[in-house]
């Protein structure tokens, strides 16, 4: 990946844990999500942030903590065991990192917040695997969820801190910002298969990438699989968990039905749904649903659209390299649409209140990457792999704006690999990828954090 990071700043934030941290923590990347944590401390008593495993969800709870409670640490873990309520005393914000190795924490810290529900209290983390194993969730009413994904090309190139693409999309003029010197075609598909995993991005190395990819599929085939709820009878095969993993990876960005994703594999629908619901769980993919608001027909299917969160991990599970994508345009598509989407859930996550969909009639004849929607406004996007998108790209977007949308429209983007931003018809506009990390996007005010 040779393009360069650019204009990158840290926010400010309490982060007294941080020195706190054994060995010492490593330098914070600010990440989309914080403005809304801060808000979230600034209002709530309680805070947990989850998400796939090792997208950095202990740093960034690392850097709005006053003092940190880790579980993977043998005395602290001792300590919350003898008296959680005990463990729990230190200053607010105070870091619960790696809950699920202790899950009886989070009753003492429910206790606590009952006791005195001041904000910001309480940053609560774990590996989202924990949702597989824990009956009850004892956090209702007390704990706000927050979900950090892998990191973003705002994250890496741009300014993190901006305002969400969704709060700034009546800014016409800056609602994008284009590099001086964008990404071409390949390398954006080298962006793409670096993931969005930092432990991934710290290695130079593509194919040292890959190795780590590949062992994070292996991993989770491998430790998460006992706790799949497999149909009676049938003996756990992690193998078998690994495959599926790959042919759900060969069938990102689609709208496959799920038998063509695990007939290949040789598993029944019934362990299939298993793996996919805890894929789902663990955040590895995250499946977007059909838009049929304001449609009085039958006429939109209502498949859902198949996604790997990370179009670099969706690469690792087949063993693709950056070559193997970009000469197959196939797998460009479906990578490019992967890691465009990923952008736009983090855009939809740190703006709060987004809904993201796909459409596509049943017939096949119109069909739209993806819908968000928020409040009484939709809005359109599609992904095209070539540089210089037309108007006639565009048709279906034109097709949402007149017929579909009934007066909700609030835009139509066209993504694309090229340079330039330019108009396509009334409300409907190409935009380079990278347009949504641009360095001129606005800057928000940020809420002082409730500290002691």
């Amino acid at each position: 990946m040779n393009y360069e990071n650019s204009g990158k700043t840290r926010g400010d934030s309490p982060g007294a844990a941080r020195d706190q941290a054994a060995g010492g923590a490593p330098a914070y990347r600010p990440r989309m999500i914080d403005r809304t944590l801060r808000q979230g401390l600034a209002a709530f008593p309680g805070i947990m942030i989850t998400g796939p495993r090792a997208v950095g969800k202990s740093r960034t709870g690392l850097e709005f903590a006053a003092s940190h409670l880790p579980l993977d640490d043998p005395q602290h873990m001792e300590l919350c065991r003898i008296d959680p309520m005990g463990a729990l005393s230190g200053d607010p914000p105070q870091l619960v990192d790696e809950w699920q190795l202790h899950p009886d924490v989070l009753r003492a810290v429910k206790r606590s917040i009952d006791q005195r529900p001041d904000p910001g209290r309480f940053i609560v983390t774990g590996s989202a695997r924990s949702d597989l194993l824990t009956d009850t969730w004892p956090g209702t009413g007390r704990l706000i969820r927050f979900r950090l994904w892998g990191m973003s090309g705002r994250e890496l190139f741009g300014p993190a801190g901006a305002l969400p693409l969704f709060d700034r999309w009546e800014d016409e003029e800056r609602r994008f910002s284009i590099p001086a010197n964008p990404p071409g075609p390949r390398e954006y598909i080298e962006i793409a298969l670096a993931s969005g995993f930092p432990q991934a991005l710290a290695l130079t190395d593509e194919h040292r990438r890959l190795e780590w990819l590949s062992s994070y599929c292996d991993e989770t085939a491998g430790r998460d699989l006992h706790s799949l709820s497999a149909p009676s009878g049938r003996r756990k095969n992690r193998n078998m968990f690994r495959s599926y993993l790959a042919s759900y990876a060969l069938n990102t960005a689609g709208l496959t039905p799920h038998k063509t994703v695990y007939d290949p594999v040789g598993i029944d629908r019934r362990t299939a749904n298993d793996y996919l619901d805890a894929l789902a769980t663990l955040g590895i993919v995250s499946e977007i649903p059909p838009w049929t608001r304001n449609l009085r027909n039958r006429l939109i299917t209502e498949r859902y659209k198949r996604h790997f969160a990370d179009a670099g991990l969706a690469a690792a599970a087949i063993g693709l390299t950056v070559d193997d994508v970009f000469t197959n345009s196939d797998l460009r598509g479906r990578i490019l649409d992967t890691f465009i989407t990923a952008q736009l859930r983090a855009e939809a996550e740190a703006a709060g209140r987004v809904r993201m969909y796909h459409l596509r009639t049943a017939n096949g004849d119109r069909e739209i990457d993806l819908v968000a929607e928020r409040g009484l406004k939709v809005y359109a996007f599609e992904f095209k792999a070539g540089p210089s998108p037309k108007r006639a790209d565009a048709r279906h977007l034109i097709w949402f704006r007149d017929k579909a949308a009934e007066g909700r429209f609030g835009g139509g983007v066209v993504f694309h690999t090229g340079a330039y931003r330019y108009e396509l018809d009334r409300g409907v506009e190409a935009v380079p990828i990278a347009g949504l990390w641009g360095p001129g996007l606005p800057q928000p005010d940020q809420p002082a954090l409730p500290l002691g």
